[in-house]
């Protein structure tokens, strides 16, 4: 997978394989799409879906979702 400078991902997990949603050229449109991915998470993802991740373009994250680990 190819990423351009200051850019930001958002991937996912499903039954453990990591998935790209989306990349993003600013972190306001990242996290916009982000909060809505993780809002609507039932809806989005099939079954066997374990998490998203947002993370910057050396995929260092910047923010995750699991809905089922608290903390």
């Amino acid at each position: 997978m190819t990423v351009q400078t200051n850019q930001y991902v958002i991937l996912f997990w499903i039954k453990g394989e990591e998935h790209l949603d989306s990349d993003h050229s600013t972190l306001q449109d990242a996290r916009q799409r982000f909060e809505y991915l993780k809002d609507n998470w039932q809806d989005v993802f099939p079954e066997g879906f374990v998490a998203i991740e947002l993370t910057d373009q050396y995929f260092d994250q910047i923010d995750q979702f699991n809905p089922f680990h608290e903390g």
